[in-house]
């Protein structure tokens, strides 16, 4: 029965008549498929194509090969770097490891500070540290970690305006399903955690004091929190849309149909898969027959997802790699860039292949009032606060504060705030 109700793989989007594309606003857009089929060169084509129709654009990579710096042609590290040709592009390649090693300090410091050495002995302590240092990254690593530590790192980015659109170029999709299974491993890890802290309470009370105790009670839970926020903002149609990348070849097309399927059960929604490396249609006989197979695999795809659109991209004649390449690629699948107003808020970019897009920050002048619109996904207005320092209006939110820079003074108790709907308007008097 299963079977027959995947047979056709659906999408929870709504589509207009006549249009492929959806019509709600995203910011951030994931290409996910097999590896090998050309996902970091549609993401980088894409990147770029939106940062020269004008959008602030940051591309990140989950890939420890660094693909992305040798298809950008541009060294990335794990914190935004600008791509010189590409003046509103920033890239970035994730570095699990590096994050996962920001752990070692604070396990050695809460081993330091617990009053252990009183207990136990400065010889005690000394070889309980040298275990500490001796640890590496990969030793604190538990099934999913990294995924979960990179997709922190893009929420992070989505939360934060200064950019508009965030393209993820994912680890192969067994990497990204493994991700998505991670909140229940998470759950059962943390909760076991947790009950043993409950059943050993005294001894660490005294061990380790009750201000410790509840940091580290803390810190779990928020790790558990943040990670399931992150599974959510994934599955958040108004946010996040999902491109699956795939080939004109049996295996590829077999695992893209798989990983929709899986996809599907975690409400990760596939709104468009990109064909890569299609056959140009030449007269010559082998690239005929070739054709003719991949016809196929096309027809059976269309088949498979016949509520969305299957867009193909013919097979160069050399390697992309470089910005120049990009860009063919790009007005390949999103056809010529046109420009947009400034002015506005969400936006439908594209011929070819559309994004409908929510911008992070429009800024409008009028005689009265400065005014900002700002697409905060997720927020709560219960945990937003506003407060005025040097001609800067500070929005707290989330545990975070984003800044205005007004340029010039204001009274913040006549700031206009009101946020509907992941929208804030904010108006400052002039």
């Amino acid at each position: 029965m299963r079977d027959a109700h995947l047979s056709k793989i659906r999408t929870f989007r709504s589509f207009k008549e006549g249009d492929s594309s959806p019509s709600i606003m995203v910011r951030l857009l994931l290409f996910g498929g097999k590896g090998g089929v050309g996902k970091t060169t549609m993401a980088a084509a894409t990147a770029v194509w939106l940062a020269d129709s004008g959008l602030r654009t940051l591309l990140i990579s989950s890939d420890p090969a660094h693909s992305t710096s040798d298809s950008l042609e541009t060294k990335l590290g794990s914190e935004p770097t600008p791509v010189s040709e590409v003046p509103n592009l920033e890239g970035l390649e994730l570095d699990p490891e590096k994050s996962v090693e920001t752990l070692m300090p604070m396990l050695s410091g809460a081993i330091g500070s617990s009053g252990l050495g009183t207990l136990l002995g400065n010889d005690a302590i000394n070889e309980i540290n040298q275990e500490t240092n001796s640890l590496s990254a990969n030793d604190l690593m538990i099934p999913g970690m990294d995924e979960a530590l990179g997709f922190e790192t893009i929420l992070r980015h989505v939360e934060n305006p200064r950019h508009d659109v965030v393209v993820f170029d994912t680890a192969p999709t067994g990497h990204t399903l493994r991700f998505l299974g991670l909140p229940e491993i998470i759950d059962g890890w943390t909760d076991k955690i947790l009950r043993i802290m409950r059943l050993t309470g005294g001894i660490r009370m005294m061990l380790m004091g009750g201000s410790k105790e509840q940091e580290i009670r803390s810190e779990i839970e928020r790790f558990q929190r943040r990670v399931r926020h992150v599974r959510r903002i994934m599955a958040d149609d108004s946010v996040t849309t999902f491109s699956l990348v795939t080939i004109p070849e049996r295996m590829a097309v077999s695992e893209s149909i798989r990983a929709s399927m899986a996809l599907s059960e975690h409400h990760i929604l596939v709104d468009r898969v990109i064909v890569n490396r299609c056959t140009p249609n030449l007269d010559h006989p082998f690239l005929k027959s070739r054709r003719d197979i991949e016809q196929g695999y096309l027809d059976e795809l269309k088949d498979r997802f016949d509520d969305i659109g299957i867009h193909q991209i013919p097979l160069e004649s050399t390697d992309i790699h470089g910005i120049d390449h990009l860009r063919r690629v790009g007005s390949h699948m999103l056809g010529p860039i046109e420009p947009f107003n400034s002015g506005d808020l969400e936006l439908t970019v594209g011929d070819q292949m559309k994004y409908n897009i929510i911008r992070s920050e429009v800024r409008f002048e009028n005689d009265k009032n400065t005014e900002y619109r700002l697409h905060l996904p997720g927020a709560n207005k219960d945990e937003m606060s506003l407060r005025g320092e040097d001609g800067v209006l500070l929005i707290g939110l989330n545990n975070k504060e984003k800044k205005l820079n007004i340029g010039r003074e204001f009274d913040t108790n006549s700031v206009n705030a009101k946020l509907e709907d992941d929208i804030l308007t904010v108006q400052v008097p002039k």
